[in-house]
């Protein structure tokens, strides 16, 4: 066994990685659950109409609704570009999800520390036929992969790939 020093010029660096993406069908997703998030939002919002105690109510429903309806397009403003940031990318050792474009999120699980791969689908998502695959790192706390978009057949290709670089990492 060696401990050789490592330069940091000889790395290959997790911002320099060819993610892949997720399907263009979780872009969907995405609108439809920000949509009924803020009719939601709103729906709750005039209920403050049923409050008789409360002087202007109208007033304020208004400028709540207002203020959500703006949020609301901000949020299908960014939503594009928050989908296209999002993707993973699969190496010899780890695997990689990034999300996020104001704070930028990127973690990484090796192999060896991997105690569970898992496929599931929510309601939504099965209605466009994508899954999600959820990595769990049991070695830290907070280290959790779920990597949603994916077709059937993507989602069992990388959970067979990662079970089979398990077998191999822990040898």
């Amino acid at each position: 066994m060696t401990n050789k020093q490592i330069y940091f010029e000889n790395l290959d660096k997790v911002e320099n990685l060819s993610y892949l993406p997720l399907e263009k069908k979780y872009l969907r997703i995405l609108f439809i659950k920000t949509i009924l998030s803020y009719l939601v939002l709103m729906g709750l919002a005039l209920l403050l109409l049923l409050a008789e105690g409360l002087d202007h109510r109208l007033m304020i429903t208004v400028c709540i609704e207002f203020v959500l309806l703006v949020v609301l397009s901000v949020n299908l403003l960014l939503l594009p570009k928050i989908f296209a940031n999002k993707g993973f990318a699969i190496r010899e050792h780890d695997i990689t999800y990034r999300s996020g474009i104001i704070f930028l999120s990127v973690t990484s699980i090796p192999f060896c520390k991997i105690q569970q791969v898992s496929i599931r689908q929510n309601p939504l998502s099965r209605i466009f036929g994508l899954y999600v695959i959820d990595i769990v790192n049991g070695a830290q706390l907070l280290s959790e992969i779920s990597i949603p978009g994916l077709t059937e057949e993507r989602a069992n290709e990388i959970k067979a790939i990662i079970i089979e670089r398990m077998k191999y990492e822990n040898k």
